[in-house]
């Protein structure tokens, strides 16, 4: 017996169009494991390494980790609270403070890690070293979720503030009048003066389970490539 194989059109065109996507997505998610992979290298190789003095005008970079020293002083009453902020499957907020420095701009410093209240009316009481600090930890961009949510982070609420990932327009707003680098500098664990700290970069998402997403969207298209195959090649009499 003899086949034939005449899909409609549209078969051809839908086909084509969900192949392409999927395999878009599968190379996204083995892109996204790679680089995880060198990010969480540079965090192992920057841990190991000395610090060298930060300087306000290096821009931070997202695949690096820049391990800097610095001083400064505690702006101890404008603290943020970044919201929705989990550690161990207990729900809490990263603790933000601006740390002001000789020449007068500010950094922002995530000093950790710290619970919230079942009741979210009810904040965490921030601790903060007065005076002049000598700190160090890793220069990273400001971190963006996958979603942002529509939220105002520049209204009259009282601090500390609850913020939703602020962008540097937010903090511009958040501190008037300041100059703010451009980046997050985070507390280094063995560093005083902060909270609970376990800069494990990319492990919220491992490498691992990036390449296991890949190779789904992967397997799809190949299901979907033999489905079309197996409907629309039918036996001639």
């Amino acid at each position: 017996m003899n086949y034939t194989f005449r899909p409609p059109w549209w078969a051809w065109l839908a086909t084509a169009a969900l192949s392409a996507l999927m395999i878009n997505l599968g190379l996204w998610q083995y892109h996204r494991g790679q680089a995880k992979e060198g990010l969480m290298r540079a965090y192992a190789e920057a841990s190991a390494a000395a610090a060298t003095p930060f300087d306000p005008a290096e821009p931070p970079h997202a695949e690096a980790m820049l391990r800097r020293s610095l001083s400064g002083d505690y702006l101890g009453a404008r603290q943020l609270l970044l919201d929705n902020q989990g550690s161990k499957r207990r729900a809490g907020y990263h603790a933000w403070a601006a740390l002001r420095l000789a020449d007068g701009s500010l950094v922002m410093v995530d000093r950790g890690w710290v619970p919230g209240n079942p009741d979210r009316s009810q904040l965490p009481a921030l601790e903060i070293p007065s005076g002049t600090v000598k700190i160090e930890g890793f220069w990273r961009p400001l971190p963006r979720p996958g979603l942002r949510v529509a939220s105002d982070n520049c209204d009259e609420r009282p601090f500390p503030r609850v913020v939703q990932y602020p962008t540097q327009e937010d903090l511009a707003c958040l501190y008037p009048g300041e100059r703010v680098a451009p980046g997050l500098l985070l507390l280094a664990p063995e560093a005083p003066g902060g909270y609970e700290r376990e800069w494990n970069i990319g492990v919220e998402v491992p490498p691992q389970k990036h390449y296991g997403y890949a190779l789904q969207w992967f397997a799809f298209t190949a299901t979907l490539l033999v489905l079309f195959i197996r409907l629309n090649l039918k036996r001639r009499s």
